[in-house]
């Protein structure tokens, strides 16, 4: 099980280096240490995502699915290179595919040479201080019902027609996919186990094998859930299937994987018919560190705000972490941009769908000019707060000026007060290759000119911090 031991042991050498200095002042070879040591997401404090003493720490990042055998991502040459240029454009988490189907092929076996697969990714982003979301992911229930991500011995159709209808009108217009996930949210046994159960177990086990990453941000129960037969309840709000499928579920799945790592964050998605707009979710947070993990794909600028809207009134009213685990799934960047934005208007964490579909042409290659969607690569390539000592309370960027503004709360959300007072922000050369200018009220700049980070302390006693970046500055200075 991990534990807090180094955890806590770093942060104790670190409070009592602080305490050396004088407590209105932090030495500038502190500030550039605490920079290279990019604190990791912990825990979650009401809507927010936050690191070991309670800093909020916005989450930019990319989705890495495969839905074909092997299933895992390295097989198709994602590694080091593509977690060091994630990192360099400002990336910070990756949603990695989990296929239930390749952990456990068989019932209660769990694949260990498929475990050891992920575990490499893991280890890839880790060296580059990038959080890994270990998402299990279905689409379609599995390939028996024309998807992806659930085993054969796990899809229970009762015999019902099973047409080859493809995505996403299979959901609606199979009527043995939909009885397949009838059968899984009653739990139906299979060798004497019912499917949550062995589910819950394999979950257990990867936890197991990963609770040692520190840089593991947590895992995602199920991708995208669908209702099953009774699905038209859905459409516009569906409490009581909520609370009686997905709940069960959720709680099962948390108990497995807390009682290998209890310190990880477990994400979960209301039903799939959420992410288009037009209908609320009542998910309470499940476990003690639970995120709520929707996704955006409305058909309009509008349904997209309301979903956002939606999402993070949810995350207000149960007091969970709020991350968009996807959204994009274009090249289109006048789409990309406005989506952007809209997320950056909610102050959310997001991961965009999807890298290995929409960013880079080839992954057995380097990343980079040449192999990547310029496009789109630029669209979702923005400055952000990626660490605010207080609570974000307005963040814009204008990709026309390339103006970054951002304001914030000195009051972490937990109602404390910043020790040191100092945020960090990513302001990728790409964005600024001509250097940047900063304006801060409230605060000072502590970073060097033009640093690939820039560092903003908060002036102490001040109640709020505003900075604006802005292309160009003397980068000597």
């Amino acid at each position: 099980m991990r534990t807090r031991t180094r955890r806590v042991v770093g942060i104790v050498a670190v409070a009592l280096t602080l305490a050396t200095a004088s407590a209105c002042e932090v030495p500038d070879h502190l500030v550039e240490n605490w920079v290279q040591r990019w604190p990791a997401v912990t825990s979650s404090e009401g809507r927010w995502f936050v690191d070991h003493v309670g800093r909020v720490v916005l989450l930019r990042g990319v989705n890495e699915v495969y839905k074909s055998p092997p299933y895992h991502p390295a097989a198709e040459g994602f590694g080091d290179d593509d977690a060091a240029f994630l990192a360099e454009r400002g990336f910070n988490v990756v949603r990695l595919g989990v296929s239930f189907m390749a952990l456990m092929p068989e019932p209660g076996v769990v694949d260990a040479g498929y475990v050891t697969a992920i575990e490499g990714s893991v280890q890839a982003l880790s060296r580059h201080r990038i959080h890994a979301i270990l998402d299990f992911h279905q689409d379609g229930y599995g390939p028996l019902t024309h998807g992806n991500g659930m085993p054969a011995w796990a899809t229970l159709t009762d015999g019902l027609p099973n047409p080859d209808v493809p995505f996403p009108a299979y959901y609606v217009q199979n009527p043995a996919l939909q009885r397949a996930f009838d059968n899984f949210w009653a739990n139906r046994e299979v060798e004497g186990v019912g499917l949550q159960d062995h589910y819950a177990h394999a979950a257990g086990e990867l936890a197991r094998r990963l609770a040692r990453y520190r840089w593991v941000l947590g895992y995602e129960a199920m991708n995208e859930p669908w209702p099953g037969t009774d699905w038209t309840a859905c459409a516009t709000g569906c409490p009581d299937l909520e609370a009686e499928l997905l709940v069960p579920f959720y709680e099962r799945f948390d108990t497995a994987v807390r009682a290998w790592d209890a310190d990880a964050i477990v994400m979960y998605e209301p039903f799939v018919l959420f992410n288009f707009g037009h209908t609320d979710t009542t998910l309470p947070r499940i476990g003690p560190n639970g995120a709520l993990a929707p996704h955006v794909y409305a058909l309009s600028p509008e349904e997209d705000a309301s979903v956002i809207a939606r999402s993070v009134a949810a995350g207000d009213a149960s007091g969970q972490a709020v991350v968009i685990g996807e959204f994009g799934a274009t090249n289109d960047r006048a789409t990309l941009e406005r989506q952007a934005g809209q997320l950056d208007d909610g102050l959310l964490s997001w991961a965009f769908w999807a890298y290995n579909e929409n960013m880079v042409w080839n992954q057995h290659q380097p990343p980079g000019p040449g192999n990547m969607v310029e496009s789109t690569m630029a669209a979702l390539t923005r400055p952000y707060p990626r660490l605010t000592d207080g609570t974000p309370l307005e963040l814009a960027f204008d990709p026309v000026t390339r103006t970054m503004t951002n304001r914030y709360s000195t009051t972490r959300p937990d109602g404390s007060q910043g020790d040191r007072g100092l945020s960090a922000y990513e302001v990728p050369a790409t964005v600024f290759p001509d250097g940047y200018s900063v304006d801060v009220v409230g605060g000072r700049v502590r970073s060097a000119p033009c640093a690939p980070v820039l560092i903003v302390e908060a002036a102490k006693g001040g109640a709020e911090v505003s900075v604006t970046v802005t292309p160009g500055g003397d980068c000597a200075a």
